[in-house]
Protein backbone atom coordinates (compact mmCIF):
# COMPACT_ATOMS: atom_id res chain seq x y z
CA UNK A 1 0.00 0.00 0.00
CA UNK A 2 1.23 3.48 -0.50
CA UNK A 3 -0.47 6.76 1.00
CA UNK A 4 0.77 10.08 -0.87
CA UNK A 5 -0.39 13.71 0.98
CA UNK A 6 0.05 16.94 0.60
CA UNK A 7 -0.49 18.58 3.59
CA UNK A 8 0.59 21.20 6.18
CA UNK A 9 3.00 20.08 8.90
CA UNK A 10 3.30 22.70 12.11
CA UNK A 11 6.70 23.18 13.25
CA UNK A 12 8.18 20.56 15.79
CA UNK A 13 10.44 21.10 19.25
CA UNK A 14 11.71 18.57 21.14
CA UNK A 15 12.54 19.07 24.73
CA UNK A 16 15.23 16.65 25.80
CA UNK A 17 17.08 16.14 28.35
CA UNK A 18 18.67 13.52 31.25
CA UNK A 19 16.38 11.81 33.71
CA UNK A 20 14.66 13.77 36.08
CA UNK A 21 16.00 17.14 34.38
CA UNK A 22 12.25 18.68 34.13
CA UNK A 23 11.12 18.03 30.61
CA UNK A 24 7.93 16.88 31.53
CA UNK A 25 7.56 20.20 33.73
CA UNK A 26 8.73 23.00 30.82
CA UNK A 27 6.47 21.60 28.93
CA UNK A 28 3.34 21.80 31.11
CA UNK A 29 4.53 25.43 31.58
CA UNK A 30 5.43 25.82 28.22
CA UNK A 31 0.92 24.95 26.73
CA UNK A 32 -0.26 27.32 28.90
CA UNK A 33 1.99 30.40 27.84
CA UNK A 34 1.59 29.07 23.92
CA UNK A 35 -2.21 29.18 24.61
CA UNK A 36 -1.90 32.78 26.49
CA UNK A 37 -0.63 34.03 23.22
CA UNK A 38 -3.40 32.58 21.02
CA UNK A 39 -1.28 29.51 19.37
CA UNK A 40 -2.81 26.01 18.77
CA UNK A 41 -0.39 23.50 20.51
CA UNK A 42 -0.29 20.10 20.45
CA UNK A 43 1.87 17.42 22.72
CA UNK A 44 3.72 14.50 22.24
CA UNK A 45 5.60 12.18 24.21
CA UNK A 46 8.02 9.09 23.75
CA UNK A 47 8.26 6.51 25.79
CA UNK A 48 10.92 3.65 25.00
CA UNK A 49 9.73 1.53 27.78
CA UNK A 50 5.99 1.69 25.93
CA UNK A 51 2.46 2.15 26.99
CA UNK A 52 -0.84 0.77 27.11
CA UNK A 53 -4.26 2.21 26.85
CA UNK A 54 -6.31 -0.23 26.21
CA UNK A 55 -7.15 -2.19 29.33
CA UNK A 56 -7.74 -6.21 29.59
CA UNK A 57 -11.19 -6.43 28.91
CA UNK A 58 -12.18 -3.20 27.69
CA UNK A 59 -13.66 -2.95 24.33
CA UNK A 60 -10.89 -1.22 22.71
CA UNK A 61 -8.66 -4.44 24.18
CA UNK A 62 -11.36 -6.81 22.94
CA UNK A 63 -10.46 -5.45 19.37
CA UNK A 64 -7.57 -5.50 19.56
CA UNK A 65 -7.48 -9.24 20.65
CA UNK A 66 -9.46 -10.20 18.04
CA UNK A 67 -7.08 -8.71 15.23
CA UNK A 68 -7.92 -5.32 14.35
CA UNK A 69 -4.94 -3.40 13.59
CA UNK A 70 -6.62 0.11 14.62
CA UNK A 71 -8.33 0.59 17.39
CA UNK A 72 -10.20 3.96 17.78
CA UNK A 73 -12.36 4.97 21.28
CA UNK A 74 -14.09 7.65 20.82
CA UNK A 75 -16.53 9.96 22.99
CA UNK A 76 -18.26 13.30 23.01
CA UNK A 77 -15.22 14.91 24.67
CA UNK A 78 -12.08 13.18 23.46
CA UNK A 79 -10.32 10.12 20.79
CA UNK A 80 -7.32 7.97 20.95
CA UNK A 81 -6.24 6.07 18.28
CA UNK A 82 -4.70 2.73 19.08
CA UNK A 83 -2.44 0.96 16.01
CA UNK A 84 0.16 -1.53 15.72
CA UNK A 85 3.55 -0.83 14.23
CA UNK A 86 6.08 -2.64 13.29
CA UNK A 87 9.54 0.05 14.31
CA UNK A 88 9.32 2.97 16.51
CA UNK A 89 7.78 5.89 14.07
CA UNK A 90 9.41 9.02 13.88
CA UNK A 91 8.16 12.20 15.04
CA UNK A 92 7.42 13.69 11.62
CA UNK A 93 5.19 10.54 11.11
CA UNK A 94 3.48 10.80 14.46
CA UNK A 95 3.13 14.71 13.94
CA UNK A 96 1.20 13.58 10.47
CA UNK A 97 -1.37 11.58 12.72
CA UNK A 98 -2.92 14.83 14.13
CA UNK A 99 -4.44 15.48 11.56
CA UNK A 100 -5.50 19.33 12.27
CA UNK A 101 -3.73 22.66 12.37
CA UNK A 102 -1.73 23.35 15.11
CA UNK A 103 0.28 26.20 15.11
CA UNK A 104 3.32 23.93 17.16
CA UNK A 105 3.95 20.32 18.01
CA UNK A 106 6.01 20.12 21.99
CA UNK A 107 7.81 16.61 21.87
CA UNK A 108 9.37 15.33 25.11
CA UNK A 109 12.26 13.32 24.31
CA UNK A 110 13.02 12.13 20.11
CA UNK A 111 16.54 13.54 20.78
CA UNK A 112 17.73 11.24 17.46
CA UNK A 113 15.30 13.52 15.74
CA UNK A 114 16.50 16.34 13.43
CA UNK A 115 13.99 18.87 15.04
CA UNK A 116 15.20 22.02 16.75
CA UNK A 117 15.65 20.85 20.53
CA UNK A 118 15.35 22.52 23.69
CA UNK A 119 17.73 20.99 26.58
CA UNK A 120 16.52 20.83 29.95
CA UNK A 121 19.67 21.08 32.38
CA UNK A 122 20.39 20.75 36.25
CA UNK A 123 22.62 19.88 38.26
CA UNK A 124 26.89 20.02 37.79
CA UNK A 125 28.65 22.96 35.70
CA UNK A 126 30.76 20.31 33.88
CA UNK A 127 28.10 17.78 32.99
CA UNK A 128 28.19 17.66 29.39
CA UNK A 129 24.63 18.18 27.54
CA UNK A 130 23.52 15.38 25.64
CA UNK A 131 22.88 17.17 22.67
CA UNK A 132 25.53 19.25 20.57
CA UNK A 133 25.07 23.25 20.35
CA UNK A 134 24.27 23.21 16.57
CA UNK A 135 20.72 20.99 17.25
CA UNK A 136 19.68 23.22 20.08
CA UNK A 137 17.39 25.98 19.74
CA UNK A 138 18.21 27.21 23.55
CA UNK A 139 19.25 25.44 26.81
CA UNK A 140 16.93 25.55 30.26
CA UNK A 141 19.30 25.44 33.41
CA UNK A 142 19.49 26.01 36.91
CA UNK A 143 23.05 27.02 36.51
CA UNK A 144 24.78 29.64 33.39
CA UNK A 145 27.03 27.03 30.91
CA UNK A 146 29.99 28.13 28.32
CA UNK A 147 28.46 27.24 25.39
CA UNK A 148 27.00 29.84 22.63
CA UNK A 149 23.36 28.91 22.70
CA UNK A 150 20.62 30.81 24.30
CA UNK A 151 19.61 29.97 27.77
CA UNK A 152 17.40 30.59 30.16
CA UNK A 153 16.73 30.40 33.93
CA UNK A 154 14.27 27.79 34.74
CA UNK A 155 11.43 30.36 35.71
CA UNK A 156 11.57 32.35 32.34
CA UNK A 157 9.05 30.57 29.99
CA UNK A 158 7.79 33.88 28.69
CA UNK A 159 11.42 34.58 27.46
CA UNK A 160 11.43 31.06 25.68
CA UNK A 161 8.32 31.67 24.49
CA UNK A 162 9.45 34.76 22.89
CA UNK A 163 12.27 32.92 21.11
CA UNK A 164 10.10 30.14 20.28
CA UNK A 165 7.58 33.00 18.56
CA UNK A 166 10.11 34.80 16.59
CA UNK A 167 11.77 31.39 15.08
CA UNK A 168 8.89 29.53 14.41
CA UNK A 169 5.28 30.78 14.28
CA UNK A 170 5.85 35.28 13.55
CA UNK A 171 7.36 34.84 10.56
CA UNK A 172 5.83 31.31 8.96
CA UNK A 173 4.66 31.26 5.40
CA UNK A 174 1.37 31.40 4.67
CA UNK A 175 1.39 28.05 2.57
CA UNK A 176 3.25 24.75 3.37
CA UNK A 177 3.21 21.69 1.67
CA UNK A 178 4.96 18.29 2.77
CA UNK A 179 4.47 14.92 1.13
CA UNK A 180 4.26 11.46 2.64
CA UNK A 181 5.07 8.31 0.50
CA UNK A 182 4.48 5.26 2.40
CA UNK A 183 3.80 7.11 5.26
CA UNK A 184 7.12 8.59 4.86
CA UNK A 185 8.08 12.46 4.91
CA UNK A 186 9.55 13.39 1.48
CA UNK A 187 11.65 16.70 1.57
CA UNK A 188 10.48 18.90 -0.91
CA UNK A 189 12.89 21.48 -2.81
CA UNK A 190 10.87 24.91 -3.93
CA UNK A 191 10.41 23.78 -7.10
CA UNK A 192 8.10 20.54 -7.00
CA UNK A 193 6.98 21.62 -3.68
CA UNK A 194 4.98 24.89 -5.65
CA UNK A 195 4.17 22.46 -8.83
CA UNK A 196 2.52 19.86 -6.51
CA UNK A 197 0.95 22.75 -4.46
CA UNK A 198 -0.40 24.93 -7.08
CA UNK A 199 -1.45 21.82 -9.22
CA UNK A 200 -3.80 20.01 -6.49
CA UNK A 201 -5.28 23.64 -5.67
CA UNK A 202 -5.96 24.82 -8.67
CA UNK A 203 -7.71 21.66 -9.63
CA UNK A 204 -9.82 21.56 -6.05
CA UNK A 205 -10.46 25.05 -6.00
CA UNK A 206 -13.54 24.71 -8.90
CA UNK A 207 -14.92 22.24 -6.80
CA UNK A 208 -17.93 22.51 -4.39
CA UNK A 209 -17.38 23.08 -0.87
CA UNK A 210 -13.74 24.40 -1.19
CA UNK A 211 -14.23 28.15 -0.45
CA UNK A 212 -12.79 27.93 2.85
CA UNK A 213 -10.07 25.69 2.51
CA UNK A 214 -7.62 25.78 4.82
CA UNK A 215 -5.64 22.23 4.33
CA UNK A 216 -6.25 20.13 1.56
CA UNK A 217 -5.07 15.76 1.65
CA UNK A 218 -5.17 13.10 -1.17
CA UNK A 219 -4.74 9.64 -0.32
CA UNK A 220 -3.72 6.97 -3.43
CA UNK A 221 -3.59 3.83 -2.50
CA UNK A 222 -2.46 1.11 -4.29
CA UNK A 223 -3.10 -2.49 -4.55
CA UNK A 224 0.18 -5.10 -3.66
Amino acid sequence: MSRKGVEKMPPIICIVGKYKAGKTTLVEQLVPELKRRGYRVATIKHNVHGFDLDQPGKDSWRYAQAGSDAVVPSSPQKLALIRKVERDPTLEEITRLLKEDYDLVLAEGFKQSKAPKIEVHRGEDEAELICSPRELLAVVADKPRDISVPQYPLDDIAGLVDLIEERFLTHREEEETTLFINGKLIPLSPFPRDIISKALLGMVSALKGTENLKSLEIWIRRKA
